[in-house]
């Protein structure tokens, strides 16, 4: 992953894909890539970092936001675990 701004390029080696990914998908990639990510905790991430108008969807956009990144196979999703977090 390289960053551009609060942007990032990401080369799958899987698919020989490249990706720009927004701000946001690119905190979640980086926190996925540190520890086993939740999807209640990267909706407490978004929360934070979204505008004021948005943050009520923050699960929502979290839940979304997961479930491109496992389509584009950069995230793997794997099974939950009750005390799994980021």
């Amino acid at each position: 992953m390289v960053a551009l701004d609060d942007d990032a390029i990401v080369f799958n080696p899987f698919s020989w894909e490249t990706h720009l990914l927004n701000s946001a998908a690119a905190l979640v990639l980086e926190m996925a890539a540190s520890a086993p990510c939740t999807e209640a905790a990267v909706s407490e991430v978004l929360a934070e970092v979204l505008d004021e108008r948005e943050r009520p969807q923050a699960a929502d956009h979290a839940k979304r936001l997961l479930w491109e990144l496992v389509s584009l196979r950069l995230l793997i999703e794997g099974s939950a675990e009750p005390d799994a977090g980021c």
